[in-house]
């Protein structure tokens, strides 16, 4: 029952206390960007109150506590923007604009209809084409005392500049009855007229999710989304042709228009509740939409609400931002439900659903058809339960800043009153409606915390600065909808929001008080059917940038904004500007002279039709090509991740330890002169080895005896010659963290090969059990006989315990014993190694051994010395996943590259707030448990919520049998004292992958990538010459899917190109003409016979194989 409350209403909420005086004392100390308004200077009482009775309430109406939209734009064309106010159960209100940010309510005399309904959304839009605004009311209907319908209000006449409306729905085929969220008006197939997506919600939630594939296909008279297609005036529902999702299962709460491939034809982004995926209908130009989220996108937002696209580089193509419920307050978060539990979690996945967290999600186009998700990186991924997301430009330098409206009167997710509504009875009183007068009290009982809105800075690199301390007079509230536009007419977008229980906001926008902030506001009258020229573009060009701007009203949350297009132009100097109509025809303007004022435009038949690949080449990838070349090759293989839920064994890791494979070593290894192939196997599933052929092509050959080792998980490989005998034999080490003790599937194996590439395993070769992460092969000892080290990365079911790694001198023939004792002492117990590489790195002519820690820097052993002697490259504590040596600098030494964690992450630290692991036997019952924390608004806060600690530590559910108490808690109170300071500690404080340039004397200096390569955990690197300039380029590929469901999949990359700019520096370019979507463990070079291009094989994770090709011009 507990999951069923927690699929019904999923939530996460923050508090942030700013009160009275004391808040704006210390807002004072940044200049103020906004002025929240009262309402004595505004004019402005609306609220939108809510009355919840027993026949309905939010047990009836899940979505009871949205809130309703707002919508600004001129309504009696004086050249001043006016404000509708939708009302969830009340008044729907016009209020006029006086000027000097006062309005007037003249909803009467405006003759708004008022009625007993739901109301949700509102849409501005000049129907007929009248030069006069209409607005357009999605409702709920047919639904328990409901039965309204949508409304369209059209503009009869300006009657002493006041207009008056009557609902003429019915007359123009819109009078939709259902549940309805939001209408944007678009002109979807081009031909000059205006259409409709309504988007809808479901009211129908239990605790089961059915399979996706039941219900593709299938139409929902109320729920499902709908496309109206204007025929000549009248419209007609063509939802079946335009092949868009119109489901029961489409929870839309948020949609946005936008030309998101840049073709010229409107594509749509509409974000769905609970289960169900959000959609991205690509425009196929053809009448019809198709969704190709998955092909775009890794993953979404859980629970989307509030949605908006916009360009927020400043590259020409838009970005995607939509809302979700992750809060920033340590107190919050630790009382209310997470993530879904890893069970639920791949179920959803298995039945067609697709990969969502419950955060807010930052989609960067990547001008490449695909996204990559940064919300994390980019700070704006936790903003408790967030409505509406607007990009606007605060202070008008020309970057789109955000706005958060969010706050909710019950939480819903309350861990405490979930646990006490999900008891039979009251569920069944739920389902049954017969909540009565004394049941109601339920509904007081859930906790109701105000919030304030949230405002994030645009800092230029896909980061925004938190700015709510920059606004004055800025309160809690239980924010939804909201929309902004230039109130005041001073050259600024001011905000007003739509709240809850209270009076709606304005905020006025204080950043261009001084007018030095230079702006051009433009407005356009479009073609006959299309007057206010909806899906017009504005494109700059500048030294280093493409600003875009659309004309698409509707964004948000259930709001719309007709209003002028604003361009901020602070220190701008314009290279050229286009004004590009819906029809694609296009003219150049000059805003130059034309700046802090309102420019208008009209459109002109016979004008040129703009190309769009003015802005899909302005950024020349001069890199070579790069191409997929594994079906030409023959090569024919896909790893399989064995199925192992490492989580029901060790709840408290942050993420699996069995999914490092799989294994990849690269040989002559039959003599021929051509470059060999091992891959290895998860556990069941055998690894394989394909030799090459004289053609370049790859022929699997047999290896009964991979076949018979086929439940030993293959994590690195290393081919040698071990026996003497002048063929390379194959050496595994096993890993996949599912065997422990003694278990023979955790032994490494040496296999030797007969000279033309056929195996067979060499029984004890190596005597330790462990789990592998790295195998290095040499001749530590000088004795002609290859020798081997072994890493460790963790101990079977002890995540904490410190892992021995291990050298073993060869005796031999291929059998070796374990020598690190006398060796080098110091690998045991030295902890998680995650990978080891080889470099000389002090230039003594012997190579020396690189190990990169999790918890941990990045080491190097001497294994000149007797005995090896250890020191440091860094011990800036990170998560590093491999150090590749490379001389970047060419100045004769070896530096580093280092793939760390990446800051694509909710572990946000520094070493005064380190993120901390802790080991030990925390409820004595004789087995060590691991408490991962990290600090959040200054407060070390356990990472796993209630749920997963009590699991593994069952008396915390004794000791803190109320979430809230376990919330107010601190670490100590929940662990104590004693327990936290015996225990193992293990801190991290940096994740940005790292170069680690050579000065000489042992010592390194850290300088971390440029931010695009910071958005992902990278695994390997490899060398290779991307542009013909003798300097050392470097391609970096990775990704990690398989952590705690909180932590979500590390996902952002698609293959990354570091480019060497000389002096340590790097420019970082995706691969040219090339994705590769998934998780890249190993990569490595390889020689293909009869070509001189650069090859590499990439080892992927649950993916199969891949052979790609740098095509250097001239190579073949």
């Amino acid at each position: 029952m507990r999951s069923s409350f927690k699929y019904i209403y999923h939530s996460i909420a923050a508090v942030l206390v700013i009160t009275g005086m004391a808040a704006c004392n210390q807002q004072a100390k940044e200049t103020p960007i906004f002025e929240m308004m009262d309402a004595s200077k505004t004019g402005i009482e609306f609220a939108n109150n809510l009355h919840p009775t027993e026949s309905f309430n939010m047990f009836h109406y899940m979505y009871y506590y949205n809130g309703a939209g707002v919508a600004t734009g001129d309504f009696n064309n004086d050249g001043k923007v006016d404000i509708f106010f939708a009302s969830n159960e009340g008044r729907n209100t016009l209020y006029l604009n006086q000027g000097a940010l006062k309005f007037k309510d003249y909803t009467d005399q405006a003759k708004i209809p008022q009625d007993s309904a739901w109301n949700t959304g509102v849409s501005l839009v000049d129907i007929n084409n009248d030069g006069l605004l209409d607005i357009y009311i999605c409702r709920l209907g047919n639904f328990e005392k409901f039965k309204n319908k949508n409304q369209l209000l059209v503009c009869q006449s300006i009657d002493k500049g006041v207009p008056v409306y009557k609902d003429m729905a019915a007359e123009y085929g819109l009078d939709f009855s259902g549940f309805s969220t939001q209408a944007s008006f678009f002109d979807y197939d081009l031909d000059g007229d205006l259409d409709v997506f309504l988007l809808n919600h479901s009211v129908h939630q239990n605790g089961t999710f059915a399979p996706r594939d039941s219900f593709v296909g299938t139409f929902d008279p109320l729920s499902g989304d709908r496309i109206f297609k204007n025929n000549n005036g009248h419209f007609e529902d063509v939802t079946k042709v335009t092949q868009i999702n119109s489901t029961a299962i489409s929870y839309g709460l948020g949609v946005v228009m936008s030309d998101i491939n840049l073709d010229g034809w409107p594509d749509i982004y509409a974000g769905n509740d609970f289960h169900e995926n959000d959609y991205l209908y690509i425009n196929q130009k053809n009448g019809s939409f198709k969704d190709e989220r998955h092909d775009w996108m890794t993953h979404t937002s859980q629970y989307s609400m509030g949605v908006d696209a916009a360009d927020a580089n400043n590259d020409g193509f838009p970005e995607i931002v939509s809302m979700d419920m992750l809060p920033k307050d340590p107190y919050i978060l630790k009382r209310s439900l997470g993530e879904d539990d890893y069970d639920i979690y791949q179920y959803k996945i298995s039945v067609g659903y697709d990969y969502q967290f419950t955060r807010n999600n930052l989609q960067w186009n990547r001008r490449n058809g695909k996204f990559s998700e940064t919300g994390m990186y980019s700070g704006i991924f936790a903003t408790d339960w967030s409505w509406a997301t607007l990009f606007l430009d605060f202070d008008n330098d020309g970057f789109k800043d955000v706005f958060v409206a969010n706050g909710i009167p019950k939480r819903m997710n309350d861990m405490d009153y979930v646990n006490y509504v999900s008891n039979q009875e009251i569920q069944e009183k739920i389902r049954d409606n017969k909540m009565g007068e004394k049941d109601m009290a339920l509904i007081d009982k859930f906790p109701e915390i105000k919030i304030p809105n949230q405002f994030f800075l645009n800092q230029q690199n896909m980061s925004f600065a938190d700015k709510e301390k920059a606004v004055t007079n800025n309160p809690n509230s239980y924010s939804n909808g909201a929309a902004y536009a230039d109130f005041d007419n001073d050259g600024d977008l001011d905000l007003v929001v739509n709240n809850v229980n209270d009076k709606a906001f304005i905020y006025q926008n204080k950043a261009n008080e001084a007018k030095d902030n230079q702006y051009v506001s433009i407005q356009l009258k479009g073609a006959e059917k299309n007057l206010n020229a909806i899906g017009s573009k504005v494109v700059l060009f500048t030294k280093d940038q493409i600003r875009t701007y659309e004309k698409f009203p509707v964004k948000g949350f259930l709001s719309s904004m007709e209003v002028p297009m604003f361009i901020g132009l602070k220190q701008t100097k314009i290279d050229s500007a286009f004004l590009i109509w819906p029809d694609n025809t296009y003219e150049r303007i000059d805003l130059t002279k034309k700046l802090n004022q309102q420019v208008s435009y009209s459109y002109k038949k016979g004008l040129p039709a703009f190309n769009y690949d003015i802005i899909k080449n302005h950024w020349p990838n001069p890199e070579y090509l790069m191409e997929d070349q594994t079906a030409l090759s023959g090569i024919r293989f896909k790893h399989e991740e064995n199925i192992f839920q490492e989580f029901n064994r060790e709840q408290l890791v942050p993420q699996m330890n069995s999914t490092e494979g799989p294994a990849l070593a690269i040989a002559d290894i039959n003599h021929d002169q051509l470059e060999d192939i091992f891959i290895g196997g998860a556990r069941g599933f055998a690894g394989a080895v394909f030799t090459q052929q004289a053609n370049g092509k790859f022929v699997k050959i047999q290896e009964p005896d991979l076949v018979l080792d086929s439940n030993y998980e293959d994590i690195a490989a290393v081919w040698a010659d071990f026996n003497k005998d002048g063929h390379l034999d194959l050496a595994v080490a096993s890993g996949g963290n599912e065997y422990y003790g003694k278990d023979k599937n955790m032994l490494s194996r040496v296999y030797l090969n007969d000279g033309k590439g056929n195996l067979k395993k060499l029984d004890n070769a190596i005597p330790i059990h462990n789990q592998s992460s790295a195998i290095v092969a040499r001749d530590f000892n000088k004795d002609g006989a290859i020798d081997l080290f072994i890493s460790s990365r963790v101990m079977a079911m002890n995540y904490g315990a410190p892992a021995s790694s291990y050298v073993l001198y060869n005796t031999g023939d291929g059998h070796f014993k374990d020598v690190t004792a006398q060796v080098a002492p110091s690998l045991n117990e030295i902890g998680f190694i995650t990978n080891v590489s080889e470099a000389d790195l002090n230039k003594d002519g012997s190579l020396d051994l690189i190990l990169t820690h999790q918890w941990g820097g990045i080491d190097v052993y001497n294994t000149k010395t007797s005995p090896w002697t250890k020191s440091t490259v860094t011990d800036l504590p990170g998560w590093w996943n491999f150090a590749y040596p490379l001389d970047i600098d060419k100045d004769g030494d070896m530096d580093l590259i280092a793939g760390n964690l990446g800051l694509n992450t909710r572990l946000k630290a520094t070493e005064e707030e380190p993120i901390t692991l802790y080991y030990n036997d925390f409820d004595d019952n004789g087995k060590k448990e691991q408490v991962m924390s990290f600090y959040l608004q200054h407060k070390e806060i356990p990472f796993a919520n209630k749920d997963e600690i009590q699991r593994q530590i069952p008396k915390i559910k004794k000791n803190f049998l109320y979430a809230e108490d376990f919330a107010k808690a601190s670490l100590v109170d929940i662990f104590t004292k004693d327990k936290l300071n015996d225990a193992l500690q293990y801190k991290a404080y940096h994740f940005a992958n790292t170069v680690f340039i050579n000065e000489g004397n042992g010592k390194f200096k850290a300088v971390e990538l440029p931010w695009e390569a910071q958005i992902t955990a990278y695994k390997t690197a490899a060398v290779c010459d991307i542009n013909g300039d003798a300097l050392p380029d470097v391609l970096m590929m990775g990704n990690y899917f398989d952590n705690n469901v909180q932590m979500g999949r590390y996902d952002a990359d698609y293959g990354t190109v570091l480019i060497n700019q000389g002096k340590g520096k790097f420019a970082v370019k995706p691969f040219n003409g090339l994705s590769i979507k998934g998780q890249v463990r190993r990569m490595q070079p390889i020689q293909i016979a009869g070509q001189n291009n650069q090859h590499f094989v990439l080892a992927m994770n649950s993916d199969s194989v891949r052979l790609i090709q740098i095509n250097k011009p001239g190579s073949k």
